[in-house]
C-alpha cells in the first residue's frame, strides 16, 4: 500500500532563487570583489576581507576554480592562495550561480 504525497508546496520557482543559492552567491561576489582589490590572497585573508566564515570561501573558491574565474596556488610559507584569472582583472567577474 502506497503512500501518496503532495508537492504542491515543494515546487521551485526558477525565477527565484532560494536563499541558500543566493548566500551562495553572495559569498562569489564577495570573493571576487576581494580578489579584484588585493590579489593573491590565502583562505585567511579572504575570510577578512569578505567577511565570510573558512567553509564560506573554501566551498566558493573551489566553485571559482572549477569554474576558472579564480587561480589557486600553494604559496612560500605552503598556504593555499588565490588570484583572479586574468580575464577577471580586466573586467568585473560576475558570476551565476
Amino acid at each position: 500500500m502506497g503512500t501518496s504525497f503532495q508537492f504542491n508546496d515543494m515546487h521551485l520557482n526558477p525565477q527565484q532563487p532560494s536563499t541558500r543559492r543566493q548566500r551562495g552567491q553572495n559569498s562569489r561576489d564577495r570573493i571576487l570583489a576581494s580578489l579584484q582589490n588585493q590579489p593573491d590572497q590565502s583562505r585567511d585573508q579572504l575570510m577578512q576581507s569578505a567577511n565570510l566564515t573558512y567553509d564560506q570561501v573554501r566551498d566558493q573558491t573551489r566553485n571559482l576554480c572549477i569554474e576558472g574565474l579564480i587561480l589557486s596556488h600553494i604559496g612560500t610559507r605552503g598556504e593555499r592562495r588565490y588570484s583572479l584569472q586574468v580575464t577577471c582583472r580586466r573586467s568585473p567577474c560576475k558570476t551565476s550561480a
